[in-house]
């Protein structure tokens, strides 16, 4: 019979995760026996103490943060079970996961052809990936195993931004993400596509990550998700004012351009204030210079970044 322990401070398991966390791997001599079997995920189950010893010392070598916050534990006669949230900043590989591939994509537009991107994707070093990801999607076409997939629990329920959800769940998993050396996708975009429709692809984005701010494990994957969210409510405040603008309605204009600020970054920023003052100004300017910012004026995919154009479905 087990018993859901309240005050679970005095149990083995708290102890020893707690010693493990301190880096004092020789308290496990008093807490484990020498037989004892540890179940774990991602394949770092143990049948020894010797053997636990060992999974921590990687553990803490890759993970000098290392915490493991316990959120309730079961007590049995001879065995204890607990909920637990792990913490870490990967400053080395450990227990990796398969990993995330981002292509190099080519695109495709009616009446223009092949466009190639302004300069290859990079990938963030690996410890700032989440956090990087959190803040704009710079993965596309992704390539990733099934074991990966399941890992990550799979696509949410969500139709717009879901691959960017699922790239951040694969991260989260200890899936390191690296770029294609070359062009490997081929993206057609058209008229009528999500790709033309940058308001709904922004609220889709401030939906995805309002939920993965709840989900946040780390004050710091919370900073990183609160930063993607200013950035993108100042885009969409920006589209949103040059669409008002462009109708003859300044002062609706110049209100939505306001809610936005401070935007996302300095370009964002100067946008906005663009509208603020000079809204009809500020959508003309919009208007004639699209082409030029991005090809045939589809604009960027929720989260990413200037050159990179979320495509049909």
């Amino acid at each position: 019979m087990y018993r859901c322990m309240a005050d679970f401070f005095a149990t083995i398991i708290y102890r020893w995760l707690a010693a493990g966390d301190a880096g004092d791997l020789d308290a496990f001599d008093d807490l484990l026996l020498p037989a004892a079997v540890i179940h774990a995920p991602r394949g770092l189950s143990t049948t020894s103490r010797e053997a636990e010893k060992a999974v921590w010392r990687d553990a803490l070598a890759a993970m000098p943060d290392l915490r493991h916050h316990v959120q309730e534990v079961l007590v049995g006669p001879d065995i204890e079970m607990a909920r637990v949230v792990v913490t870490g900043t990967m400053a080395a590989t450990f227990a990796a996961a398969p990993g995330l591939v981002s292509a190099q994509e080519l695109a495709w537009y009616p009446g223009r052809g092949l466009v190639a991107p302004a300069g290859p994707r990079r990938s963030p070093r690996a410890s700032y990936q989440l956090g990087a990801l959190l803040r704009h999607n710079f993965v596309n076409f992704g390539f990733f195993s099934r074991e990966l997939y399941e890992l990550a629990g799979g696509f949410p329920d969500q139709y717009c931004c879901e691959d960017w959800l699922l790239w951040i769940r694969m991260v989260r998993a200890g899936a390191r993400v690296t770029m294609a050396s070359h062009p490997t996708a081929v993206h057609r975009v058209r008229p009528g596509s999500l790709s033309f429709d940058p308001a709904r692809t922004a609220q889709s984005g401030i939906d995805a990550l309002t939920a993965e701010l709840r989900a946040a494990n780390s004050p710091a994957e919370a900073a990183a998700a609160r930063a993607g969210l200013r950035a993108l409510r100042g885009k969409l405040s920006f589209y949103r004012a040059t669409e008002l603008a462009a109708r003859g309605q300044p002062r609706k204009a110049r209100r939505a351009a306001f809610e936005g600020l401070p935007g996302g970054g300095p370009r964002a920023a100067a946008g906005l204030l663009a509208l603020l003052v000079a809204p009809a100004s500020a959508a003309r300017l919009e208007r004639s210079t699209r082409s030029h910012r991005s090809p045939v004026g589809a604009p960027s995919s929720a989260g990413g970044e200037g050159n990179q154009v979320t495509g049909s479905r």
